[in-house]
């Protein structure tokens, strides 16, 4: 079955699932910012025909063996630029590509946590700019640079003219993939510097790929719906049981599978129970958990959320 892209809304790879992977030593420059307008939302085929008819890694890059690991350096000028609203992002990183050379591991924390909270939305940092400071970080924010690298070259989420808000840019199995991602950072990092940040793209992807933007107070459809505008399209169920099959143990991969069991139990139906279902979203993602899960284990995984996976999923 195909159908034109349909634009929905947001409320608010290692990458294994059903998918073909090649390593991202060389994830394309934030900023180019592909979308998946015109294709399916499923499969991801190219629908253009037939609307005209219808009318780096980071595993070679390890942490800086230099400075002392203590706050040394006098940080107040960048403090100033956080609260100077004359700045801009790329400001904050020309200071921290100055700056870093040398700093102790706090003052190096203290930089990119700056960078990170400055701003409404970090998707807007091209952090291909810190390329050169690399080499003075600590690997968790190496790892999610590289993660923002992958999201800034095919962003889950894009600004649509025509909603004049951020909608779904991906396909069902990619958006998938792609919280994985994030929640494997927040796995293995659980309490870093990124950690929080990683938090937010996690739940917001997979709210998403879960709930498929939809939202029944405002009328924004579901993404994933089938012909009719209260039923999910059927063939999302292959994908969601592909990506829990690839992923019993994570807590992503968990929610899918009850949810799974509530799309066959409810005939894919758009109502009420689905919606109480995705409404709970935010309780069932338990980011807590995660991390709690993460620091009784170790953070031993056999997969590195360390080095980031680009995934293309089945077209």
């Amino acid at each position: 079955m195909k159908k034109d892209l349909k634009v929905r809304k947001f409320n608010h790879k290692a990458v294994f699932a059903a998918a073909a992977m090649t390593l991202a030593l060389g994830v394309t420059a934030c900023g180019s910012n592909k979308t998946n307008e015109n294709k399916d939302p499923l499969t991801g085929e190219d629908m253009s025909q037939q609307e005209s008819q219808s009318s780096e890694a980071s595993g070679s890059e390890g942490s800086s063996e230099e400075g002392s690991g203590e706050a040394t350096g006098d940080l107040s000028e960048f403090d100033e630029m956080l609260q100077d609203g004359r700045n801009d992002a790329n400001s904050i990183i020309d200071y921290i590509n100055t700056n870093i050379v040398g700093a102790g591991v706090n003052d190096v924390e203290r930089l990119v946590s700056g960078l990170l909270s400055f701003g409404d939305d970090i998707r807007g940092i091209d952090f291909t700019r810190l390329n050169d400071s690399r080499q003075y970080m600590p690997e968790d924010m190496i790892a999610f640079m590289d993660l923002m690298k992958l999201e800034a070259d095919t962003p889950s989420m894009v600004m649509s003219d025509k909603e004049n808000r951020r909608v779904i840019n991906m396909t069902l199995s990619e958006m998938l993939e792609r919280a994985r991602l994030f929640e494997q950072h927040i796995e293995k990092y659980p309490d870093a510097v990124t950690t929080e940040a990683a938090e937010r793209l996690y739940e917001e992807i997979a709210t998403n790929a879960i709930s498929g933007g939809y939202n029944k107070t405002e009328g924004i459809a579901h993404y994933y719906k089938g012909d009719d505008e209260n039923v999910i399209d059927r063939e999302a169920l292959k994908y969601y049981q592909q990506f829990a099959e690839a992923n019993p143990d994570s807590n992503l991969g968990q929610i899918v599978q009850e949810y799974i069991g509530l799309l066959q139990s409810n005939d894919f139906q758009i109502d009420d129970k689905m919606n109480d279902f995705y409404m709970s979203l935010h309780q069932k993602l338990d980011l807590q958990n995660i991390k709690n899960a993460s620091q009784n284990t170790g953070s031993d995984s056999s997969n590195d959320a360390g080095t980031v996976i680009e995934g293309t999923a089945s077209r």
